[in-house]
């Protein structure tokens, strides 16, 4: 059996309201960070010494979270490509604007955003986001069994799972749908998701299941999740 537990990154600049950045450069805030110790303390106290690999996306707000884990086991992540934040309006056309501002295109986007065709060229589609999480499952299941720590986003955790539940990704009413969806689940800063894959002779029998594991209730620590 494979246990991936999904760590949602700490507070970022983007989530405080801060000023704007390339999605891949935002950073952590003071909280973020505070909220990225308290993570590792829970996975410890959780899993004690007992995981596999330590796994970041690219961007540096989740390498920054896990590095307190790091330190504390003495180990070195692997980036998994792919397990990025979905960039659904690139910073071409964000650059400058307040967070007010972004909110509201970040609110017309999901109103109405085709799922083939990317917001700006340094943005990418909603069904190349989607297409991007089986090819991660499929890195998953590279992993040896155990218990492995992977940190990423929250429209990451939420996308695996509508993908998990066999939802679609080909309509504008999908993009919508999503967004409604993803707003209702998506994992507060810190907080842990646990997927479970079936060893590889019970794959025709088992299906992968997903479960919040560590809850971080009332912290309110992302603004932009809240919806226009």
């Amino acid at each position: 059996m494979k246990k991936i537990y999904l760590v949602r990154h700490g507070q970022s600049t983007a989530n405080a309201g801060g000023e704007i950045q390339p999605n891949a450069k935002i950073e952590l805030t003071e909280l973020g960070h505070k909220q990225a110790e308290e993570a590792a303390e829970w996975l410890l106290q959780t899993l004690g010494e007992d995981i596999n690999s330590i796994c970041v996306s690219s961007y540096i707000r989740t390498q920054q979270t896990a590095q307190p884990l790091l330190n504390k086991l003495k180990q070195t992540p692997k980036v998994i490509d792919g397990l990025q934040e979905f960039d659904l309006i690139g910073f071409s056309r964000l650059k400058g604007t307040t967070f007010t501002q972004r909110m509201v295109l970040t609110e017309a986007y999901w109103q109405s955003a085709h799922p083939a065709i990317a917001n700006a060229e340094d943005a990418e589609s909603f069904q190349q986001f989607y297409q991007r999480i089986p090819q991660v499952l499929k890195q998953f299941a590279t992993f040896e069994p155990g218990n492995h720590v992977v940190y990423t986003h929250g429209y990451w955790i939420s996308m695996l799972i509508w993908y998990l539940l066999g939802l679609p990704a080909d309509e504008t009413q999908h993009v919508t749908k999503f967004r409604q969806f993803e707003l209702s689940i998506r994992a507060q800063n810190g907080e842990v998701f646990c997927l479970t894959l079936p060893s590889d002779e019970l794959k025709g029998q088992y299906a992968p299941t997903i479960t919040k594991v560590r809850h971080c209730t009332d912290q309110n620590s992302d603004l932009s999740a809240q919806a226009i």
